[in-house]
């Protein structure tokens, strides 16, 4: 935007002395016909001064800085990182705008800061997806940030695992990402209550032109954090699953592994939790082989036996 690129100029100018229309045509990526228009339609409050010759330019006048932005050490580094997740590895802004959007940030700031925040940036990285396939960033994303952003209210086919796809018209309230997988918050109109919804289960999502009024008292991080919770707390399949003592350092380390523990007398491990992903959960154990026991649900243990019995057919 031309807004973005003006204030980009002027921070630029504000860092060096002298700075040529080629320069400037080149780290905002126009020609140097649109810097010549730019430059004429900046304010008359900012004191730009321009050079003709070889060694010509734009500068700032001397003494005149603009105001410094209240951005400390800290502050920079908790930008760069959060940007970093936020940004590039859940797939919430697009890999280009989040690239522009830094290089804005780093043109604004003092030249040092800006040194050693680029220098963070390249030292860090933060990789939020676990040593498997990640699962695919949801297309919807961009359009259910629009609807967040101008509370417009969306509809979609929502196609729920094991059910028949049903059409949602949902007021969205927030977005959350967890394990993987992005979810949106919102007023359900068919449920008339507060309901989630996995963002790539959706399908046809439209945004409407038509407004919502966000109920005043809800509270995203209340709610993904205190109250969900304890709605689901009594929901879902109960589980109980024995693990060697060979595996109990590895079991904690999984998401499984938050649920309630305890160590039997023998040395292994009794693992219990509610879960809605009983999918996963039959990989999961299966993924141990003899090492792990499922108890319960047992459901759940004759899919695992037919698994087992079509696995040893295969390998016969």
């Amino acid at each position: 935007m031309r807004a973005d690129r003006l204030l980009g100029i002027l921070m630029t100018l504000d860092e060096n002395r002298k700075v040529t229309a080629r320069e400037l045509a080149e780290k905002f990526e126009v020609n140097i016909r649109t810097i010549y228009r730019d430059i004429s339609v900046i304010p008359r409050d900012f004191p730009i001064r321009a050079e003709d010759g070889p060694n010509g330019g734009y500068s700032l006048m001397p003494g005149y800085r603009l105001p410094p932005l209240p951005f400390s050490k800290k502050d920079i580094l908790a930008l760069t990182l959060m940007g970093s997740v936020a940004g590039q590895k859940l797939g919430l802004i697009e890999g280009e705008n989040f690239k522009k959007a830094f290089r804005k940030l780093f043109a604004s700031l003092p030249h040092l800061f800006s040194e050693n925040a680029k220098s963070i940036a390249n030292k860090i990285l933060i990789d939020v997806e676990p040593w498997k396939i990640p699962p695919k960033v949801p297309r919807v994303l961009e359009k259910i940030t629009e609807a967040l952003t101008t509370t417009k209210t969306i509809t979609f086919q929502y196609a729920k695992a094991g059910r028949k796809v049903e059409a949602q018209e949902v007021d969205p309230y927030g977005l959350c990402h967890r394990s993987g997988f992005w979810y949106l918050v919102g007023f359900s109109r068919k449920r008339k209550a507060i309901r989630l919804f996995r963002a790539d289960r959706f399908e046809k999502l439209v945004v409407t032109g038509e407004p919502f009024t966000p109920d005043p008292q809800f509270d995203l991080e209340h709610f993904w954090t205190k109250q969900l919770p304890k709605e689901y707390e009594n929901k879902g399949a109960a589980v109980k699953i024995i693990f060697d003592k060979s595996v109990v350092n590895e079991i904690k380390k999984t998401k499984w592994g938050a649920g309630k523990t305890r160590k039997l007398q023998d040395g292994r491990l009794e693992l219990t939790f509610k879960t809605f992903d009983t999918e996963r959960l039959v990989s999961f154990v299966l993924s141990f082989g003899p090492k792990a026991l499922l108890v319960e649900p047992k459901s759940l243990k004759e899919k695992i036996k037919k698994s087992l019995r079509e696995a040893s057919e295969i390998y016969k």
